[in-house]
């Protein structure tokens, strides 16, 4: 089981990109995408020939990154993040899942770098609502304060107050809000059914059937 170790490792590996990507202040920019969705019978059946599930988690080398420096000694005591992560679940987009792998346990993220503290984790879930005829969007506060400190969002990138937050995939698309860390060390934002998973009476059919998204 990856406990404090593979933490560590992923630490010197990979998470330079982490800590820039969850900063207040954003230089962030997008990745284009073919969108893909699960599909059911008949119309279904060209995303069922197009769709593409990643084998192998997709990772760049330490060498090549644009982080570390190859021609430092240094570089040889890391661990590539392939190596690193080669046993993770994934995504269908080939990012590794990480809720998955902490529900199945093999990573338990530190509180402090003793291992002493505990995380404080919230079990709250907010239900946005304006999203057109997309499902709504249940964000999940568990999820990421398993490993996540309030102030990595609160109060620089969502302000802790009802209509402060002015949200649209246009801005979480070029890095603001959400796209902080999605679409970069989080989830792919082109796996849309992983936050919009709650249907309601607007929803087309098509959608539910493609996506598997739950009825309210």
């Amino acid at each position: 089981m990856f406990r404090g170790l593979i933490i560590l490792i992923f630490v010197s590996g990979v998470s330079l990109h982490f800590l820039t990507a969850c900063t207040s202040a954003s230089n962030s920019t997008t990745r284009g995408a073919q969108y893909e969705v699960d599909s059911g019978i008949s119309e279904g059946k060209r995303w069922r020939d197009n769709r593409y599930f990643a084998n192998t988690v997709e990772t760049e080398a330490l060498a090549t990154d644009g982080i570390h420096d190859p021609d430092n000694d240094a570089i040889n005591a890391l661990q590539e993040p392939a190596e690193a992560l080669s046993a993770f679940p994934l995504g269908r987009r080939g990012d590794v899942d990480w809720v998955k792998a902490l529900d199945l346990g093999i990573i338990e993220p530190r509180a402090d770098l003793t291992g002493q503290a505990r995380m404080t984790v919230l079990d709250m879930d907010i239900m946005f609502k304006n999203t057109g005829q997309m499902p709504w969007v249940k964000f999940p506060h568990a999820a990421h304060t398993q490993w996540l400190a309030c102030s990595n969002c609160h109060p620089a990138i969502f302000i802790e107050k009802k209509g402060a937050n002015k949200l649209s995939m246009d801005g979480i698309l070029a890095g603001e809000h959400c796209g902080r860390c999605h679409d970069k060390v989080a989830f792919s934002l082109w796996t849309c059914e992983r936050c919009h998973s709650v249907s309601h009476e607007g929803t087309p059919e098509n959608w539910n059937k493609f996506m598997g998204v739950r009825p309210k």
